[in-house]
């Protein structure tokens, strides 16, 4: 009793600053060409871009916070994906319905898989030579082959995909459906008429942004106006913390609980992650106008690129202020005051 009098005495004695995280930008770079970003992705230790507006694929280099390169000839650049080990970045271009092959070595495009529809958003399926696309205009998914770079099967799945989630599990891919309200789960194979192995209805509307954390079974999703934490194998809602209208993208950073999600008018969320449950911590209102973010595990900054006064701009965001303290380091404070 007197240990639990102790840690509640020392809960309410921690000061307001113990809970004031709080992100503030700290730079803006110009970026050539008009606004209009994608997918954003690390690759090398580099930011790799999808700049549709300008028609380009933009490289990053967070540690001389510069722009190193730039890849042009890609109409509608949309989805990335990464193989750090192959030296290889693929980019989704849905204006020529193809997927570029880049080497992250010099920034070159080295081949060009054709596909039949539209890409939009890619996956790379851990320990195969294969790929998943989602083609939202044709209602259908893509398995791809990277080692003959070719299409090798179209499923149709009766619905709008939007974002992949890989599940190592039960070797699946979780899709978010955004016009029928509902996350569907496919065996990688994807085999021709392929049937989802479960469909987990969602309470809201519109998903897109999804994040599996494998080890808790726990899908992070991000809906019309709120980001919500469902369990992966019932589709059970845990948890949902309200955000702005047109979030759609999340960046989990798992070392430090926290979920960051990006709506289209450029404000970021800060959302704590405390094992399968949401809460709201704080969010900041950029000065770019873009729904894309990336976050650096290295140097714990938000990159979130978009659009002001018509010009293409990159605002670079730090959190200030400590984290709260977690239970169990009450609990330590607390025995350690008990002596």
């Amino acid at each position: 009793m007197r240990l639990f009098k102790t840690a509640i005495f020392l809960l309410l004695m921690l000061p307001a600053s113990m809970f004031a995280a709080k992100l503030r930008e700290i730079a803006m770079l110009d970026i050539p060409g008009r606004p209009g970003f994608e997918t954003l992705a690390f690759a090398k230790g580099f930011l790799v871009m999808a700049h549709n507006g300008a028609g380009t694929v933009d490289i990053f280099d967070p540690a001389k916070r510069r722009f190193v390169a730039q890849i042009s000839g890609i109409v509608s650049a949309r989805g990335v994906a990464v193989d750090d080990a192959a030296n290889r970045v693929y980019i989704a271009d849905a204006g020529t319905n193809a997927i570029h092959v880049v080497d992250s070595n010099n920034w070159q495009v080295q081949d060009r898989i054709q596909l039949s529809r539209a890409p939009e958003n890619l996956l790379i399926i851990p320990g195969t030579s294969n790929m998943i696309a989602t083609n939202p205009y044709a209602r259908s998914l893509t398995l791809v082959s990277r080692q003959i770079d070719r299409e090798m099967q179209v499923v149709d799945i009766g619905g709008h995909p939007d974002l992949m989630a890989y599940d190592p599990i039960r070797n699946a891919v979780f899709v978010t459906v955004e016009d029928q309200n509902e996350i569907v789960a496919y065996a990688t194979s994807l085999e021709r008429d392929a049937k989802p192995l479960s469909t987990l209805k969602i309470n809201g509307s519109e998903p897109t942004g999804i994040i599996l954390n494998p080890t808790s079974r726990t899908l992070f999703v991000a809906i019309r106006f709120a980001v919500l934490a469902i369990d992966a194998d019932s589709g059970a809602e845990l948890s949902r913390v309200p955000v702005t209208g047109g979030t759609d993208r999340l960046w989990l950073d798992s070392t430090g609980g926290a979920l960051y999600a990006a709506s289209s008018d450029g404000t970021v969320t800060t959302i704590k992650v405390n094992g399968r449950q949401l809460a709201y911590d704080s969010e900041v209102k950029t000065d770019v106008k873009g729904h894309s973010l990336a976050f650096d595990p290295e140097r714990k900054l938000i990159y979130v690129p978009g659009g002001r006064e018509g010009r293409s701009k990159m605002v670079i965001l730090k959190q200030f202020g400590a984290l709260p303290v977690t239970s169990d380091e009450i609990k330590t404070a607390a025995v350690k005051r008990s002596f």
